[in-house]
This record gives structure tokens, sequence and C-alpha cells, in this order.
């Protein structure tokens, strides 16, 4: 059935991608595991590396380096290449966060699959040199397909050419450089969404 509603174009909502390391693969990852997913079709887990025991019943994604941006610009890489056209959201956490996947499957429910949202909980630039804010990567963030797919071509420049320490803001540098769209919160895109719904036909 799944060969069939991707030939239709009928995509399933959301995916959930964890990042996680070696060290805590089997500890804070597993028990994001628990929490999530009953909850959610399809979450994957990101490491750089692994050791050989891992935990059953978890689809885990090794990139084979452990630097955080490199890791990053890897599962960014990697949902585009093998999820883009099955799912419509993606939402990307840390093992180390706590998150309301019911609550983050009713609000995509209610947003429009075309928008080009980056969606998290925003925070400046540190320096202040970039326009904008990136998704802080504690919270959990959430981009739309459409947004992905404007997204990858410029990925590898963004890996070449962006410099910073940590991965969510590198990825906010990348997403406003070259989308041109600045991370926004729950309450900014349910209050618009909240709006929309409410403007006459």
């Amino acid at each position: 059935s799944r060969y069939i509603s991707t030939e239709l174009g009928i995509r399933e909502c959301l995916f959930v991608g964890v990042l996680t390391s070696k060290t805590t693969l089997n500890s804070l990852a597993v028990a994001v595991n628990r929490t999530i997913g009953h909850h959610i079709d399809k979450v994957l887990y990101f490491t750089g590396t692994r050791s050989r025991k891992i935990p059953h019943g978890m689809y885990i994604v090794t990139h084979g380096d452990e630097r955080p941006i490199w890791n990053m610009y890897q599962t960014v890489k990697y949902i585009f290449e093998h999820f883009s056209s099955e799912y419509d959201w993606f939402f990307l956490i840390q093992d180390d966060s706590y998150t309301e996947s019911d609550r983050i499957k009713s609000l995509v429910n209610h947003l429009s699959i075309n928008t080009d949202l980056y969606m998290g909980c925003p925070q400046e630039f540190i320096g202040g040199d970039t326009d904008g804010r990136y998704c802080h990567g504690g919270f959990g963030f959430l981009l739309s397909r459409s947004l992905l797919i404007k997204l990858q071509p410029h990925l590898e420049t963004c890996r070449n050419d962006i410099l910073s320490s940590r991965p969510d803001e590198w990825l906010g540098r990348c997403i406003i450089d070259y989308v041109s769209v600045s991370c926004v919160s729950e309450y900014e895109v349910g209050a618009l969404a909240a709006e929309l719904n409410h403007l006459p036909d």
C-alpha cells in the first residue's frame, strides 16, 4: 500500500527524527522511544557512531562521524533522500528532549502542507550578525516538506560555507540564507492558523 500511496501522491503526515549519539543511544534514545514510539508512525534515530549493541525495535541510521554539524547535515540529507516523497512534516528532536508527540501531530493536521515552515523555540543568533532567528535544537523543531525541498539543493554549500559550533544554529543560518525563512514559535503558528480558519471564504 505504501507504493500505491506514493504513486497517487498520498503522503503520511508526520516523520520524527531523533538525534542521538553512541553514548546515549542505549539510554536516552531508548527512553524517547518508549515515550513517542507508540504515537508516531515513523521514528528514526540518527547517530554519528554506535556500539555493537543496539536497542531492539529501533530504526537506527549511523553516519560514521561524531562531528555535530556533519551529523545534522547528513541527517537532513538522509531524510530528504528517503522520506520527502512520503511525509508532509518532519520533526527533529535531540534525545534529551521531552516532546508531546500528540500535540505536534494535532498541530500539523491544522496546517497547510504548502507552507514553508520552520517552527520551534526561536533564538537570536550569537553575535547578532544574521537577521532572523534559528530554532533551538533542545526543544525540537518542525520542518515542512516544501521547505525541505527548497533547502536540499543548498545543503552542501551550507556545509562548506557556514561556520558554526552549534548544529541547530548552522541549520538555521542555512534555512535563512537560502530559503529566507526564519524560525517561528508554535504560538505564532497556532495564532496564524486560527486566524486563517476564521477568514470568510
